[in-house]
Parts: structure tokens; C-alpha cells; sequence
């Protein structure tokens, strides 16, 4: 499967967001998702994740989810917020819900695959130091399965960058080095991401080994020009408020 780049908020007391502050931060999500081109996966922010309940509602002659529509735009009709017609479908047994998204013990999670573009990887990190400043109260935990977050992980608190001594490379600067600079021109007509090789089972043995043996392909290389950024291109690092680093 290909490089991902996870987040969430844990559900702690001291992470609190306020309705009205998610809602600006599902605006934001949705202008990232509809302004970029996104080659692997797009922005997957959710405080919750909604399944069919199948267990109550299996073997019908009408698709669940045509059933689950129908409801949903009735509760809509009536003037509910989402939030109130996910309870409400819930409560109707009608759909199971994973609250906090996809990862357990969050507030909010989710993640974006981004495979071998680092200009998503960019555009995702960007995303969410945006989202930290909306929701400055609360600390939003990233991890990148690449090289884009050159220390593995990070966590955003309104508009900074939160890091532990120990996820520093010895004698380099946070400031510089926490994130990659990118060249988003090196990304223009990048070819979409498929996590298949077709026809691989009509691959001579040679082809295939070629094939399994090439890893970058899914992202988890490294494709800077050098030492592991751009030559030229965007820093994120210049838009974070301040790097914190703890002991």
C-alpha cells in the first residue's frame, strides 16, 4: 500500500474543539480537496466514520443505503445539524459510527496517501498547521510514512510545531530541518498513484522481482535533488509560528 501521512487528535482533556471551530476547519478541508490535484488520496479529517449497519438491515430487497439517503435528507428536511442526523442514524440503528474517525482514543483522525508526490505531502502538512490555528486549542499529532516530515513525526498546536529532543537528528536545527522543502513544479502531470500492477501474474519471474524490489514507487523513498530537500521550492518550516522542543 502506499506512503501515508496519519493524524489525529487524541481525546484528552486538555485537546478540546469547539463545534463551530470544526466546521471551519471541514471549509478549509474541503477548499484543499477541490483547489489541488491530489494523485493518491485527499484530505480524510473526520471525527467520525459511518458504516451501513448491516447486522439490523441485512437481506433487504432495497439498498441500505438507498434507505439511509432517503432518511438522512428527511432529518435534513427537518432542520437537524450533521451531527444531530449521524446521532439520530445511529439511534435508529439504522448505520454503526466509529466516532473520532478512523484511529480509536481520538477526538478526530484520519489520513491521507500520498504515495511518492511530495507536493501532496506538502499540501497535507500545510493543511493541517492551517487547522491547528483554528483549533488552537487542541494538539494535532502527524506522522509520515516518507520523508517529508524529516523527523517522522510532529505535533501542531495553534500554529506550532511541537517536537521532542529525541526525534532530532544530532546538532540540526528544527527550524531548518523538520519539515522538507519541495518543488511543486517537479509534480506538474503527476501520474495518479495505483497501488496494483497490472497484468503482474504474466510478469516473467525477472520482471516481477524488478517490480517488488522497486519501493519507490509507493513513497517510501526519497526523491529530493539533495540532502533530503529540493533545490528550490516551498518551506513549510517558514510558515510555522514557532518550533518547541522538549527534553
Amino acid at each position: 500500500m502506499g506512503r501515508r501521512i496519519i493524524y489525529r487528535i487524541e481525546d484528552r482533556p486538555e485537546n478540546v474543539v469547539e463545534e463551530y471551530r470544526w466546521d471551519e476547519v471541514k471549509r478549509l478541508q474541503h477548499w484543499y480537496d477541490s483547489e489541488f490535484t491530489w494523485t493518491a488520496g485527499r484530505l480524510g479529517f473526520k471525527r467520525y466514520v459511518v458504516f451501513p449497519n448491516t447486522n439490523e438491515f441485512g437481506g433487504l430487497d432495497v439498498s441500505l443505503w438507498k434507505i439511509i439517503a432517503k432518511r438522512h435528507q428527511s432529518l435534513v428536511e427537518e432542520g437537524l445539524s450533521e451531527l444531530e442526523v449521524v446521532n439520530q442514524l445511529e439511534r435508529e440503528k439504522l448505520v454503526v459510527v466509529k466516532w473520532g474517525g478512523y484511529f480509536d482514543d481520538s477526538l478526530a483522525s484520519g489520513f491521507t496517501r500520498v504515495a511518492d508526490n511530495e507536493w501532496n505531502a506538502f499540501l497535507v502538512c500545510d493543511f493541517l498547521l492551517k487547522a491547528s490555528t483554528l483549533c488552537p486549542n487542541a494538539t494535532i499529532n502527524l506522522s509520515d510514512e516518507g520523508k517529508f516530515i524529516k523527523t517522522g513525526s510532529v505535533r501542531l498546536r495553534n500554529g506550532k510545531a511541537l517536537l521532542f529532543r529525541s526525534e532530532l537528528a544530532q546538532g540540526i536545527d528544527p527550524s531548518a530541518r523538520c519539515f522538507s522543502i519541495v518543488d511543486p513544479q517537479k509534480y506538474d502531470g503527476h501520474p495518479e498513484f495505483r497501488n496494483f500492477v497490472p497484468e503482474f501474474n504474466r510478469l516473467e519471474k525477472k520482471k516481477k522481482r524488478e517490480v517488488l524490489r522497486n519501493w519507490n514507487w509507493l513513497g517510501y523513498g526519497d526523491g529530493y535533488d539533495v540532502g533530503g530537500d529540493d533545490k528550490r521550492g516551498f518551506d513549510l518550516n517558514a510558515k510555522v509560528r514557532e518550533f518547541v522542543v522538549f527534553e
